[in-house]
Order: C-alpha cells, then structure tokens, then sequence
C-alpha cells in the first residue's frame, strides 16, 4: 500500500517594518554625517585653490621685478624700480586677458611706470565694449619697506599710506645695495569702467589678499 507523504512549505522569514524603518534611519543618519563633512571638505578645497593662486602671483611679480628684460631695457632696472617706488608708490598688475586672436595669455606691467614695454594699459582690461580681463586682476601695490635702513627714510604717520619714503629721489645716491618694497596685493574683478591706477586712498581702508616683502639688487 502506498504512502502518501504531504510536503509542508516552511514560510521564508521577511524583513519586518521595525527592521526597515531601523535600516532607512541608520542609511539617512550616515548620508546626513557624509554631507556635513562635505561642506569643510569642500571650504578646505577652496582655500587650497586660493592659496595656490595667491603663491603664483607672488612668483609671477617677484620672476617680473627680477628677470623681466622689459623693465628699463637697456638702462638700470634697479633705478627705473627704485625711481617709481622711492618717493609714493608703484602699481603692479597682473592677470590673463584674450588677445586679438581669443587665446588668453597672462598680462603683468606697470601702470604708468617705467618703459612702456613694461607697462600695462586700461586698454588691456577693456577695449571700451567688452572687457577682454579673463577672471580676476590682481592689483599689487609697492611701496617702500620698513626694514630698509632708518636712515635712509622718512616715516609719515602711522595711519599714513604709503608709510614711509626714501630720503633719495634717485638710485644713483642711495647708497645701499638693495632696496626692499612692501608688496600688498588686491583681487579685484575686471568691468567696462576698470581704472588701472590705485587709489591709496580707497586701498587704505582696504584689506589686501595678501602682504609681503621683497628686495631688488642692484
């Protein structure tokens, strides 16, 4: 006689609602903790880019104060730099601008200073309809250093801008070696109506990006 067997199916155990609920609030506690470390990482990332923009405009103007053969070619760079900084100060630009042929090269000069090869121009920000500046100018501004020689200089007050002065309008009797230059930069954004020169005035009051010393030799 045959037996007949029964087959019984034994029920998969699921996921129950406590488990799913439990499960979503752990995934959304861990997203929540991965976005805010996202906002620092991403403030971390930005200050990096700055600080490495900021050290390129430093090796961009010190390069140009030292080894541009633009600046006084065929005379004295130290005295054409000295002239333009001793007695008020000297304005720096520096940025990338397009070219006639839309390629963007980098522009740094003078404004106003110096041999016109070295020079740069409001028409080199703007042509007067379009501003041909691609991104931001940096405006650096040379004055006289307070850790050339006392006696070589006049210090105005303290709230003064530029601080000091060289007692010699001209290199040839100034009878260090070297002249130091405070260096203080501004970032500025390009427009129509961008004007090259610096108002002391209106930087006093500023603060710069960045500040340092530097020195040329004669």
């Amino acid at each position: 006689m045959k037996q007949l067997h029964l087959c019984h199916s034994i029920p998969k155990k699921g996921f129950s609602l406590i488990e799913v609920v439990l499960a979503i609030g752990i995934f959304l506690v861990t997203v929540l903790a991965l976005v805010g470390l996202l906002g620092p990482t991403l403030q971390s990332v930005d200050e990096v880019e700055k600080t490495d923009e900021v050290s390129s405009i430093v090796n961009t103007i010190n390069a140009f104060l030292q080894n541009s053969q633009e600046i006084a070619p065929g005379s004295s760079k130290f005295d054409a730099i000295y002239s333009a900084v001793s007695q008020d100060h000297a304005t720096l630009l520096v940025f990338r601008a397009y070219d006639n042929n839309d390629v963007i090269s980098l522009k740094i000069g003078f404004v106003g200073e110096t041999d016109a090869t070295a020079r740069v121009s409001s028409a080199d920000v703007t042509d007067g309809s379009q501003v041909l500046a691609a991104g931001t100018i940096y405006r650096a501004v040379l004055t006289p250093s307070s850790v050339n020689p006392a006696l070589e200089m006049t210090a105005g007050a303290p709230e003064a801008y530029p601080r000091y002065r060289m007692n010699q309008t001209t290199a040839e009797t100034y009878p260090e070696g070297s002249f130091a230059m405070e260096v203080r930069i501004f970032a500025e954004d390009p427009a129509l109506n961008f004007t090259v020169e610096s108002n002391l005035t209106a930087l006093k009051d500023q603060e710069p990006i960045f500040t340092y010393n530097t020195a040329i030799v004669r």
